[in-house]
């Protein structure tokens, strides 16, 4: 009896499907053509030792220090930061002469009840 290798990317693919509760450990061997739920098991440890391993290896983003920003770059930012609200408003005044001239509601409304088939 010949033993059957699976590439990363099937093991990684029943991995997946099980971790997002897709799929139950006994559909997936099933479903795949696993002979026995043990493999998948260990398919399972071995990807979460995985996981945990590129965890510990890369440094989060937050803990990066940046370099302190200069005046002019502040002020541009702070440029950028008004031109950006001004836009905002105007849209906004926009979206309230087109909604009045019109007649339609533009703006999704909170508790809005979704169209359903």
């Amino acid at each position: 009896m010949r033993r059957k290798n699976y590439t990363n990317l099937q093991k990684l693919t029943v991995v997946t499907a099980i971790e997002q509760g897709r799929m139950s450990i006994k559909e997936a061997q099933t479903a795949y053509g696993v002979k026995t739920e043990k493999i998948i098991r260990n398919w399972l440890a071995q990807y979460k030792k995985e996981k945990v391993e590129i965890c510990i290896i890369t440094e989060p983003v937050m803990a990066k220090k940046s370099k302190p920003i200069s005046a002019a770059q502040a002020e541009a930012l702070q440029k950028a930061l008004e031109e950006a609200e001004l836009k905002i408003k105007a849209l906004n005044t926009l979206i309230d002469v087109a909604e009045e001239q019109l007649k339609i509601d533009i703006r999704k409304k909170s508790g809005a009840k979704q169209f359903s088939k």
